[in-house]
């Protein structure tokens, strides 16, 4: 195995290992009193890493289907549900619940607003059910995390395979290079017998200069013999 193929093999184990991490720790649930549609209210907050808000309110609307849809007050940017019976929460009790998305630098918050009838949850008064809460968000920021790192993976199998076709040419070439040593050593042999085919006719050559020179002196030592000597 090359050196290359190495570290593509090692990008691909760290992202199962650093995917397997993210899915498995838990976020932080936040809870304070922030405003909302109706004044400020206990509430409770999370923030979605690698999420925008557009994916963080699509994965709700999703995971909280079970229990009903959602309406939106656009004025107040929020959705909203009433009477509403989330078992894991609050078992057959009826509730309202509020939630606003917003938009963070690569990460999303969800506020949730629980009303009880009256009073809402918070974990001083509603320590059992906030605890639920607790856990029900959970689970919904897991399956946020299951689709950020999905993405993540595609991401780096995108890249990895643009990887691999960049190694398939740096391979293509390896491969024309070759070809063209092998040209240019069968070149270098037909020249190099080329080179002994030419000493040889060179010699040939100077055996003819050295006959042909004899010969003219002959002719001009006969034209000598005549009479007339030639410069």
């Amino acid at each position: 195995m090359n050196t290359y193929v190495k570290k593509l093999a090692g990008c691909v184990l760290f992202m199962c290992v650093y995917a397997t991490m993210l899915l498995s720790q838990p976020v932080v649930i936040n809870e304070k009193k922030i405003s909302m549609s109706l004044g400020p209210q206990s509430c409770f907050y999370i923030e979605l890493k690698g999420a925008d808000k557009k994916l963080a309110e699509k994965t709700f609307a999703e995971f909280f289907k079970p229990y009903g849809k959602l309406k939106e007050n656009s004025k107040a940017r929020e959705f909203f549900i009433t009477g509403t019976k989330i078992t894991p929460v609050g078992g057959s009790n009826g509730m309202d619940l509020y939630v606003k998305f917003e938009e963070g630098k690569n990460l999303s918050t969800v506020y949730i607003w629980v009303d009880l009838g009256g009073e809402f949850m918070n974990s001083k008064d509603h320590p059992k059910m906030s605890e639920s809460m607790d856990r029900w968000l959970q689970d919904y920021h897991l399956e946020v995390r299951k689709k950020v790192v999905a993405e993540e993976v595609r991401q780096e199998e995108k890249q990895l395979a643009y990887l691999e076709k960049e190694l398939k040419k740096l391979k293509e070439k390896h491969v024309s290079f070759e070809q063209d040593i092998e040209k240019a050593r069968l070149k270098i042999l037909e020249s190099e017998k080329n080179i002994e085919k030419n000493l040889i006719e060179q010699e040939a050559k100077v055996v003819e200069i050295t006959t042909q020179r004899l010969q003219v002196d002959k002719i001009i030592e006969k034209l000598n013999s005549l009479g007339k000597q030639i410069d």
